[in-house]
């Protein structure tokens, strides 16, 4: 049908913008050192707005060839089925343009498996050149063992890395042995909420922002038990609270703001206000162990320039300290961004012209994201 490609490129074209202008240019030698350290971003939401992958586009955030490009090695592939509320009022007309059936619509899980089952294709139609992540062999393949490849042209031979999260525990359907039916179609990472509270836990941006349920307690178990990382992105305070302490392995906070970088109020639920992270919060997850990937958009960090992500950046880095700071950028998330991901480069030269050391630049990039997926994969 001629109107569903037309409904999803006019909604991409309008969410996944970046911001125009002149740009640094990146220099050799920083260029040089960000080929040789891993490159590891949590969470990039292509699959729900685009049913290709494999080249380049003139519109949104991420494709395979940019990914290239930029540097990145290995990427978090976001799946969501609910937004902005439970009842998919504006997800089933828009996942509905991306080909996804009407029946399957009518089952969150079964749409996370429609979604998940798009992103083996791509990669099946690679060529090799996309590689899916489901163990820690996989992540070798992708990233080596000691964090870096033996050579540019070493590193050009590899695959780009793709592993499945799901953002919202509702695609559970209340059911919780529901985890291992995504669990066997390769999910390996999930966020209990999204832009709305579940029956497992409450959203920052939900109506009602409780904490975590008696069902949430038990998923935490599960997931932590088959291999999948936990990841707090999108929780109420209350929730978080109640996660940190049941929490025995390394976990994520995927991708977040601060508020007390941007607490800017909207007239919906969902604003920078809500959405963002307490430092008091992120304190606790780091001191727990966990890993706070920084969102790249342009709303949650209240400006629209490189320095003020790289700010940002820096003050989780000053914050939580080097080792509990990642990427996670959130692009093609339906959010205005700086750049796309063939411009992530710039971030390393943004840290390291800021006084980073290039083992913190390191570690932020991908070493502690890739700590994390390495001591949780089975």
């Amino acid at each position: 049908m001629a109107l569903r490609p037309v409904v999803s490129r006019t909604v991409d074209r309008a969410l996944n913008t970046a911001v125009a202008g002149n740009v640094p240019v990146v220099r050799p030698e920083v260029m040089s050192f960000h080929r040789r350290i891993p490159v590891v971003d949590l969470l990039v939401g292509t699959v729900l707005f685009r049913s290709g992958f494999l080249r380049r586009r003139r519109r949104g955030h991420v494709d395979l060839p940019r990914l290239r490009e930029g540097g990145v090695d290995l990427v978090g592939r976001s799946v969501a089925t609910r937004f902005p509320d439970l009842a998919g009022t504006l997800s089933a007309p828009h996942l509905w343009s991306l080909d996804v059936p009407a029946r399957t619509l009518r089952s969150p899980l079964a749409t996370t498996e429609w979604l998940a089952d798009r992103i083996e294709g791509w990669a099946a139609a690679s060529g090799g050149r996309l590689q899916i992540v489901r163990s820690r062999a996989d992540l070798d393949a992708v990233v080596s063992p000691d964090g870096a490849a033996a050579s540019p042209a070493g590193r050009r031979d590899r695959p780009v890395g793709a592993f499945i999260g799901v953002q919202g525990g509702h695609n559970l359907e209340g059911r919780p042995e529901n985890l291992a039916v995504l669990h066997a179609r390769g999910v390996r990472m999930m966020a209990l909420a999204h832009v709305m509270d579940s029956a497992l836990a409450g959203s920052g941006t939900g109506r009602g922002g409780g904490g975590l349920s008696p069902m949430g307690r038990d998923v935490i178990g599960e997931m932590e038990q088959v291999g999948m990382v936990v990841d707090l992105a999108h929780m109420s305070s209350a929730a978080i609270r109640d996660a940190v302490p049941l929490l025995r392995r390394p976990f994520v906070l995927s991708h977040t703001g601060f508020v007390e970088r941007c607490a800017r109020r909207g007239r919906r639920r969902y604003s920078a206000v809500s959405r963002n992270v307490s430092s008091d919060d992120a304190l606790l997850i780091a001191e727990a162990g966990g890993v706070v990937g920084v969102a790249y958009a342009t709303q949650l960090f209240c400006g629209d320039t490189l320095a003020h992500l790289i700010d940002t950046i820096r003050f989780a880095v000053d914050l939580l300290g080097a080792d509990h700071v990642a990427l996670g950028s959130d692009l093609d998330g339906a959010l205005r961004a700086f750049l796309d991901v063939s411009r992530t480069p710039l971030i390393t030269q943004g840290l390291l012209d800021a006084g980073m050391t290039r083992h913190e630049v390191a570690a932020v990039m991908g070493g502690n994201a890739l700590r994390v997926l390495r001591s949780v994969l089975a």
